[in-house]
């Protein structure tokens, strides 16, 4: 509903409310209101609670939490309180209140209902959203497990196909952070394509080479819903400011409603920009077909507000995925995606019969892993480029401290119970260490309360830690870290590179797959590779050697951004020209066909 729409409805919803209360006797909405109003109160009281989570509206939250509660419990008016709980940071509330009410047992690492829950008495779309609202609440605890069992079921029972693509896509995507072997994390992202066949009734666009083929330049569509400030917008910054304009003209389309001065930005340096919000799947598709785009890039992956149901229709000849998004789409209709040298593993095969880690050039690669063959680029896959100010750059903290800060800034749903005894292992290892997370969940006050338990219960004592909450700006706090810790499986990406640019050396784990090694990607580009480990073992040992010497943190804490602006991670050029002799060599491959 557009917002206009809604304030109406919102109107005549209270014209409605102030009539039942009439019906009360005048007096309010505690008395009891005659026989056959009752249900239409209910409805109502309702309507005004979503309402209110569908604008947002904090100031009128408390009172449709009231009329809510006046008006008895009732499955859906107990996911409408719990859904205004959650807008309003009552996460612990928000999850007690679901669980209790809908008997959710959560004790076998899966969700189940018990027998007589009134889950069972909802409506589709009301189980989705219940299903939906409690892994939003499990992954921001950090329980991811319970958070993918909740996603894969809501899109079990939803009946709505675009609903139903979004949760396996929420599935998929929080299936990063969990311990999955390959070959299982394959299987998941091959039944996002299945969806299609069972369900989609999706007819592919058909394309007339010839016609392409009279393009004087290559129509690069970029597809994204993150054209405005969004923490991947540091990494495709580049594709719309710094290409080649004699032989490539630039489209952008936009899957999202916000727009702000970079979305204004993009629009005045590009040949085309279209917000595809509001139409659905078919129709974004036509739209870009009928823009004839020769190569199409969708860059966010099974990410939020994705547009991978756009490219199942086939808009573009050549499809290609990357950027905001790490393993395979499991579509069919992608036929690359955007990787590499160091991201790749022996399981990737050169197709050109050379070694895919060695070329300096652009190269296609095949993976066990991936539907959609790897365009390899011989550097970096992405180019950061920090658009905010940052602040200046100061010296290792220990050296006036007299001991060392490890530090992690990451979304603690990164931050698994593996990864936390592996901290404390290096904290007991170095007596004398400490450590500091920062995060939204060590905002929340039971979230605060869990961390900490279980850094107490590691063996690390309260004095040798310290938990902020996030904040804004927050990038002057690296000045308090010696040392940054990436997580695994699932690595830091923009805090990573936001810790780099500051100074702080980041110690990274890659699993060997293609998401888990950025940060191997990252550090390798940049000349840090003696911050790579390739097991635990490794991992604990270079943070301490790294620890144990302060003339060298000194240093780094000095150096690092002038490492960072000089390797291929930030050299806006150098990226361009490698990523466009990648599409020069996509777009002849299927001219050759």
């Amino acid at each position: 509903m557009e917002g206009n729409q809604l304030v109406k409805a919102d109107a005549l919803c209270q014209e409605l409310l102030a009539a039942c209360w009439l019906a009360a006797g005048g007096k309010g909405q505690e008395n009891v209101l005659p026989a056959g109003w009752q249900e239409i109160q209910l409805e109502l009281v309702q309507i005004n609670a979503a309402i209110v989570i569908e604008t947002g509206d904090m100031l009128r939250a408390d009172e449709a939490l009231a009329r809510l509660s006046a008006a008895g419990e009732q499955p859906y008016s107990i996911f409408l309180q719990a859904r205004i709980y959650w807008m309003q940071g009552r996460c612990f509330e928000m999850l007690s209140l679901l669980e209790e009410y809908f008997q959710v047992d959560s004790g076998r690492g899966e969700v189940f209902f018990v027998q007589d829950s009134s889950y069972w008495q909802v409506n589709a779309d009301i189980k989705e959203r219940i299903l939906n609202l409690l892994a939003h609440g499990y992954k921001f605890y950090g329980l991811s497990q319970l958070a993918c069992s909740c996603y894969l079921q809501s899109s079990r029972v939803v009946e709505d196909f675009p609903v139903r693509l979004l949760e396996y896509s929420n599935y998929l995507f929080n299936a990063h952070y969990l311990f999955m072997p390959p070959r299982e994390y394959l299987q998941a992202h091959l039944g996002y394509g299945r969806l299609f066949d069972r369900y989609g009734n999706v007819r592919q666009l058909r394309h007339n080479k010839r016609l392409h083929q009279q393009h004087r330049k290559i129509r690069l569509g970029y597809l994204s819903p993150d054209f405005r400030q969004h923490v991947v917008l540091l990494f495709i910054w580049a594709m719309f400011t710094c290409y080649d304009r004699d032989a490539f003209e630039v489209y952008c389309f936009s899957n999202s409603p916000v727009e702000d001065k970079y979305t204004e930005y993009i629009k005045a340096h590009t040949d085309f920009w279209c917000n595809l919000s509001g139409l659905d799947a078919m129709q974004a598709a036509k739209v870009i077909y009928n823009k004839e785009i020769d190569i199409l890039v969708e860059l966010a992956g099974h990410s939020q507000n994705n547009g991978l149901p756009i490219l199942a229709y086939k808009p573009a000849p050549v499809q290609m995925c990357g950027i905001g998004y790490f393993a395979t789409t499991g579509l069919s209709s992608v036929d690359y995606f955007l990787s590499d040298r160091y991201l790749i593993t022996d399981s990737c095969d050169s197709m050109s019969g050379e070694s895919c880690v060695c070329s300096e050039e652009a190269r296609i690669a095949e993976s066990d892993c991936f539907v959609e063959k790897l365009l390899v680029l011989p550097h970096s896959h992405f180019c950061y480029v920090p658009l905010a100010e940052m602040p200046d750059l100061q010296g290792a903290p220990c050296r006036k401290n007299g001991y060392i800060t490890f530090g992690s800034f990451n979304n603690f749903t990164k931050v698994n119970d593996t990864v936390l005894c592996v901290w404390a292992d290096i904290l007991h290892r170095l007596p004398e260490s400490r450590l500091l997370l920062k995060c939204s969940l060590l905002g929340d006050r039971e979230g605060r309360e869990l961390v900490r338990q279980k850094l107490l219960s590691l063996g690390i004592s309260e004095e040798r830690f310290e938990l902020r909450g996030f904040s804004q700006p927050y990038l002057t706090e690296y000045y308090d870290i010696d040392i940054a810790l990436d997580t695994f499986p699932y690595p830091g990406g923009g805090t990573t590179c936001d810790a780099l640019y500051m100074g702080v050396p980041v110690i990274t784990l890659g699993d060997g797959s293609h998401g888990g090694n950025f940060g191997i990607s990252l550090l390798k580009n940049i000349g840090l590779d003696a911050c790579c480990a390739a097991s635990v073992e490794e991992y604990i040992e270079k943070a301490a050697l790294l620890a144990g010497d302060m003339e060298l943190l000194e240093a780094l804490h000095l150096g690092i951004r002038n490492m960072l602006m000089a390797s291929p991670v930030m050299d806006k050029a150098g990226y361009m020209q490698e990523l466009q002799q990648g599409y020069r060599l996509i777009w002849q491959r299927y001219l050759a066909k």
